[in-house]
């Protein structure tokens, strides 16, 4: 664990390691509730974290405390709703094949984020249709908590650019706070690794050679830093952490050193993703339909397939 400490200023701890990872994810002292704001850089960090995390006073279900009213029943039910429908996902069904078709090098780039965006939000809302202007509020959220840029933030705040991003979000998803972290926020680290599945599928040989589970493993991107916070001090040799002190999971390092499941997804923890078989199968499923194309089968997915 590396220490970034300057008193009165800041207090970060900083955790790339796999074991560690889960140590601290599993310990009962760190949660979510970033009550202290007392250290000013600590504290700037988590005002933009918060203020871009929540709506109306709601923090996303990924920010939200752990004893917090519904969220563990919330996050239990869309865990069951999701994992329902991994199983026919991995099989490459039809309604993956416009990724598929950009997984064999067909369209732009760029192509990718709206193809993702589409599947994701028809979980969820089974008329959701992904345009530029959604995707274009999806990037604004995912840069939002991150960026350093200081004319950006201002532009964004005398604009109210973030807020307008989620609203808009929001509004094609019924305002539910699960959707929107899945449209705005989670759909970038699956666009990064169906374009990474790209880069691989253009090698032939690795094509050939390589497993659906296989390409899971190698396309498969965490999300690259979650932020615990504990609830009181820990004065022990081994951390010293004070109620200020906030301690970065780095998981996507994590992840990319040692790939698993487990970590990526934090599946061993009260924080869970609820769609740690989802993704994976959704990846399977592109590779298996990019790959095989006379295997196609017709199934549907998403928000209409639970009701069949």
């Amino acid at each position: 664990m590396k220490r970034f400490r300057i008193p009165w200023l800041v207090d970060v701890a900083l955790s790339d390691d796999a074991a560690e990872i889960e140590s601290l994810a599993q310990n009962s002292m760190l949660d979510r509730a970033y009550a202290d704001r007392s250290v000013p850089v600590n504290g700037a960090i988590l005002k933009r974290v918060r203020e871009t995390l929540e709506l109306d006073g709601n923090p996303f279900p990924t920010v939200a405390p752990r004893y917090a009213q519904g969220r563990d029943e919330a996050q239990e039910t869309l865990w069951k709703h999701l994992s329902e429908l991994a199983p026919q996902l991995s099989a490459g069904p039809e309604e993956l094949e416009s990724l598929a078709a950009f997984v064999r090098g067909e369209g732009p780039a760029e192509g990718c984020g709206p193809l993702i965006q589409q599947v994701v939000g028809r979980l969820f809302a089974s008329n959701f249709e992904a345009t530029p202007a959604s995707w274009s509020a999806a990037l604004v959220l995912d840069k939002a908590p991150r960026t350093m840029n200081p004319i950006l933030l201002v532009w964004w705040a005398a604009t109210g650019r973030v807020q307008q991003a989620k609203r808009l979000l929001a509004g094609m998803v019924g305002d539910n706070l699960a959707a929107l972290h899945a449209i705005g926020i989670a759909v970038h680290n699956i666009v990064s690794g169906v374009t990474l599945m790209r880069q691989l599928y253009s090698d032939p040989i690795a094509r050939a050679a390589i497993l659906p589970e296989e390409a899971v493993s190698r396309c498969l991107v965490a999300p690259a830093t979650v932020i615990r916070q504990p609830t009181s001090s820990d004065d022990s040799a081994q951390f010293d952490f004070k109620t200020s002190t906030l301690v970065l999971l780095s998981l996507r390092s994590a992840n990319e050193k040692s790939p698993s499941k487990d970590v990526a997804f934090l599946r061993n923890t009260w924080s869970r993703c609820p769609a740690e078989q989802w993704v994976p199968a959704l990846l399977e499923g592109i590779w298996r339909r990019a790959s095989n194309p006379a295997s196609r089968t017709v199934i549907r997915v998403g928000a209409d397939a639970a009701s069949n």
